[in-house]
């Protein structure tokens, strides 16, 4: 902020996510109050209860978003993760805070497998096809279309697939695609521990993709920790 020379008097309070701001004035809604503010991470981590220290959680969508409850203490992140505000539940209450990390390409990249390769009718063929091979076949696939995000924040990547050998088949590139998906996941956790000092007991997870079983198995196995899906995916 000193060096946009932004005083810090200028920027907005941390306010409760559960108090009436106002109430609508139009419409069929007329006189409903505004109680309820909270951004969109942010309420994937109070849905799926990661009200505690410590505890994480990851939405798998096009791309891939984990919040690390860090409790009333802000944590600058020296690996590459962001420091935001969680919640807070009361007017008087304590903002609590967390660490963020994003991946820009998760779901996406199945896409791009089924839009641009054409290996696949439509996404939900990925577990089944990724399935059916044990490894990757020391295939290995990056997905930086757009860059990397966290915790490299590298604009100028660009994606890659690599090990393809004549025996490779679209079953091994399926798989790869997921794996890409857990190995970025698996970085953002490492530096979340890295950052807090505590180690993750449990993934929480949400999202389109969380209906791959696969994907999820592939994700507990490269984090080393039991992964937690959500009853209801979105």
């Amino acid at each position: 902020m000193s060096f946009f020379d932004i005083p810090s008097w200028v920027l907005p309070d941390i306010r409760s996510c559960s108090e009436v701001y106002g109430y609508l004035n139009d419409g069929p809604l007329r006189g409903v109050p505004i109680s309820g503010v909270i951004g969109d991470q942010q309420a994937a981590l109070v849905g799926q209860m990661c009200l505690a220290r410590g505890q994480a959680k990851n939405t798998y969508g096009t791309g891939c978003f984990l919040l690390y409850n860090t409790g009333a203490q802000m944590v600058w992140s020296t690996h590459g993760l962001l420091t935001t505000v969680a919640y807070k539940f009361g007017a008087s209450a304590q903002a609590v805070y967390a660490i963020e990390g994003s991946v820009a390409i998760a779901g996406a990249a199945v896409r791009w497998l089924r839009d641009s390769l054409g290996l696949l009718k439509k996404a939900e063929d990925v577990e089944r096809l990724a399935g059916g091979v044990e490894d990757t076949g020391g295939v290995y696939f990056v997905p930086a279309f757009s860059g990397l995000y966290a915790p490299r924040w590298r604009s100028d990547a660009r994606g890659t697939i690599c090990g393809i050998t004549q025996g490779t088949t679209s079953g091994h590139l399926a798989r790869a695609a997921l794996e890409s998906v857990c190995f970025q996941t698996r970085e953002i956790l490492d530096a979340m521990e890295q950052d807090s000092g505590i180690s993750i007991s449990r993934l929480l997870v949400d999202g389109g993709m969380t209906t791959n079983d696969l994907l999820l198995q592939l994700q507990a196995d490269l984090a080393g920790v039991p992964v937690g899906e959500s009853c209801a995916c979105r």
